[in-house]
């Protein structure tokens, strides 16, 4: 091989494999895996790895349908906490997750399916969602949330 095709090979390597498209694979595919953990840590009524995912401060801004909580401990400790102990038989899945990289900057839309029995009946909600991340050194965090479902439809 000559100095000319050499050169030229390690261009298209380095451009094939050493891009910022390869990196924002790997974030896509960590901001999946990210949205699927959160579901399954709320499922499961774990919520202190979750606040290694979400960021923290009242700048956060977690809104499902008309209401907001100004940062997660907001949310953490006056909406979904009582609102986990109220649900029974609780399932809960993220999936479409859809994620748009740029730089820091990410946000996905998704779909979320919940189930769950209370003390006023059994709830079946189909929604959707748009999540606005934004990475801090290695690690992504969620900074904004936006949900709304419906009665599932049989």
């Amino acid at each position: 091989m000559n100095r000319k095709s050499l050169v030229l090979s390690v261009a298209i390597w380095t451009l094939v494999f050493g891009s910022n498209a390869f990196g924002q694979d790997k974030d896509v595919d960590t901001i999946r895996s990210l949205l699927e953990q959160v579901a399954a840590l709320m499922q499961a009524k774990d919520l202190a790895p979750l606040d290694e995912i979400y960021a923290s401060g009242r700048g956060v801004h977690i809104i499902e349908g008309a209401g907001v909580n100004h940062g997660w401990e907001d949310y953490r400790d006056h909406h979904l906490v009582p609102e986990l102990q109220a649900f029974e038989n609780f399932q809960y899945r993220i999936f479409a997750i859809e994620p748009q990289v740029r730089d820091n900057i990410a946000f996905t839309a998704f779909r979320y399916e919940l189930s769950a029995d209370t003390s006023s009946g059994h709830l079946e909600i189909e929604g959707r969602g748009t999540v606005v991340l934004e990475k801090f050194g290695s690690q992504w965090k969620i900074v904004h949330s936006h949900t709304s479902g419906r009665p599932k439809a049989n």
